[in-house]
């Protein structure tokens, strides 16, 4: 049964595996070339309670999961009962009959007796999945030798678990290939037209920051940031970066701004309660005018709220965040490419316009895998007015004398390292002069205040210029619905569009990147071409933030929202038939 796509579930106990079995079989899908997301869902607690791992792999782009699942890998009950809504007459079922008892009738079950084969074989009972997983390979026709890459690239360097779960996973593929009454599924031969490498977004935002050059990175683990800090531990071996697990959010954030005034380019990454924490710091940043970058993960609040589950809700939190009147940047990447070079973007804007940005991603992206092109080896590197030690030194000695805030005609002020010979880089939290020196003086207070304010047109219209800050898929004069989005939910509209075009209906989408300094230029072009067209907004929250930013920023009004607030990411056909139901009211 050959299928253009295919969708995969590992589910079971926190601690059974089933994230780990679910990332090593997208791997593999992805090293035979196809387009592959996957999924992840697991309760905030160490063991126990309810984890989930979709793979969902493609001939053609794959954006979104869809509402059906064709595979399931049942390590416990929970993943019947939880999911039983996504099976169907041809879904098929593996599971250990002594550990799953009850499953649908209408389902295709294959059993495999897990537990029997740990103690046949003498494995250690931690790689039962891997048993299922392999099964899983040869229903699908995965080549056994591509599988056990996938382990590798799942366990760098680590020889006993390789050698454990590739031992697991072949007998579980011998197991499923005898088995002759085991259906097959396979996907149509996949068009591999450049290579693809398999990411999260918070690998991808590290990755771009190695790209940008950053030195520093502080952080305190709050999910769904703290993948960031581990993994910026693993490229520091190999980078000359400094990454710190700080004591708190506010320890991080100071730390990090330190960095930053003294010249490296630093970052910390945190989510809402630990963002929170960071406000001083962040408004210490407008008034010193260092290019801070923080990256809010979001997830489903207030409060703890659900801190491993998705939400898009602290969008207007992130624009108003601080206090006081300064320039921020916030960019919201919507795919993990998009991460990756948006994070390079945001470090030269934030050093050439000297002000704080906010890298804005919520959960789905931050954890969620998909195969993307190779990124770029080269990169531009933009530190604007910037001056290296020594540059900034030879520069003094000929007479140069350093303002460390300079009132200029764009706002932005040269900045040279501390402890350069013949200058004194002086910063102050409180008001101050061109030479950083404390003052309450009218005049002085005025030209500060607007020196720091007016960098923010420039940077604005150098954004619109040259750094495409709204995609726009599809062509909208020629769409019945216009789809305003923003972040991961680009993903689940553009899929949902695929569904709706095979209906007749047409859609674009309007992805704004870009939230701060708005678009504004830009988003009026696009929105003249709106004119007619049904519109709404797509966002992971109740009270549609965007459509509330667009009409503060332009006065344009979207009227409708599909929000989703359960933490989980919206489902293809599910969005697809919400959008029809208020397109056709």
């Amino acid at each position: 049964m050959e299928m253009e796509s295919i969708q995969i579930l590992v589910g079971g106990t926190a601690g059974s595996g089933s994230l780990t079995g679910g990332t090593i079989i997208a791997r593999a899908l992805t090293r035979l070339g196809y387009y592959v997301i996957g999924v992840n869902e697991y309760p905030s607690i160490i063991r126990g309670g309810h984890t989930a791992y979709w793979v969902r792999a493609g001939v053609e782009e794959i954006y979104e999961l869809d509402d059906k699942t064709d595979v399931v890998v049942a390590l416990d009950q929970a993943t019947i009962d939880k999911h039983r809504r996504e099976f169907t007459d041809s879904t098929i079922i593996i599971r250990d009959p002594v550990v799953v008892k009850k499953v649908p009738g209408e389902t295709i079950v294959y059993d495999i007796p897990l537990q029997k084969m740990i103690k046949e074989y003498r494995l250690d009972p931690i790689v039962m999945n891997m048993i299922a997983v392999g099964a899983v390979a040869s229903i699908l026709g995965i080549p056994v030798d591509v599988m056990y890459k996938a382990i590798e690239d799942q366990f760098p360097g680590r020889e006993k678990p390789i050698l454990m779960n590739k031992k697991a996973l072949t007998i579980g593929y011998e197991y499923a290939s005898t088995n002759k009454w085991f259906m097959k599924k396979r996907l149509r031969e996949p068009p591999i037209d450049f290579e693809r490498i398999i990411v999260t977004g918070n690998e991808a935002i590290v990755l771009g920051m190695v790209k940008a050059g950053v030195r520093f990175y502080a952080a305190y683990p709050m999910t769904p940031a703290s993948p960031i800090l581990h993994y910026m531990v693993r490229v520091s071996r190999d980078k000359d970066i400094i990454v710190v697990q700080a004591e708190s959010e506010i320890a991080a954030a100071q730390m990090a701004l330190g960095a930053a005034w003294a010249g490296l380019r630093a970052a910390t990454g945190t989510s809402g309660g630990g963002f929170a924490l960071m406000n001083e710091s962040l408004s210490m940043a407008g008034m010193i005018e260092a290019p801070l970058v923080i990256v809010l993960a979001m997830r489903s609040g207030p409060s703890t709220g659900m801190a491993t589950m998705t939400a898009q809700e602290d969008l207007l939190y992130a624009i108003f965040a601080g206090h006081g009147e300064f320039p921020k940047i916030v960019v919201a990447p919507g795919d993990q490419y998009e991460a990756f070079y948006r994070t390079i973007e945001v470090f030269n804007l934030a050093e050439k316009y000297r002000t704080p940005a906010i890298i804005l991603e919520d959960k789905h992206l931050a954890e969620s895998h998909r195969s993307v092109k190779s990124f770029p080896e080269e990169v531009v590197i933009e530190r604007g007015k910037y001056y290296p030690r020594h540059e900034a030194a030879k520069m003094i000695k000929e007479g140069w004398v350093f303002k460390p805030y300079e009132i200029t005609d764009d706002g932005v002020s040269p900045w040279i390292p501390p402890g350069t010979p013949g200058a004194i880089v002086k910063s102050d939290g409180n008001e101050h002069d061109e030479y950083g020196y404390v003052t309450i003086e009218q005049d002085i207070v005025t030209k500060m205040y607007m020196k720091r304010l007016r960098k923010e047109e420039y940077l604005r219209k150098d954004i619109e210029e040259n750094h495409n800050p709204i995609n726009v898929y599809g062509d909208i004069e020629a769409s019945d619905i216009v789809i305003f989005t923003w972040g991961s939910a680009t993903l689940a509209s553009r899929e949902a569009s695929k569904k709706l075009l095979k209906e007749g209906i047409r859609a674009s989408i309007v992805q704004i990147v870009y939230l701060s300094p708005f678009p504004k230029k830009t988003f009026t072009l696009i929105s003249r071409k709106c004119t007619g067209k049904y519109a709404l907004t797509i966002e992971y929250n109740a009270t549609g933030q965007l459509a509330k930013l667009i009409r503060m920023e332009t006065g344009y009004i979207v009227k409708d929202h599909i929000g989703k607030i359960d933490g989980r990411p919206f489902r293809a056909s599910t969005l697809a038939l919400k959008i029809k139901e208020l397109y056709r009211r």
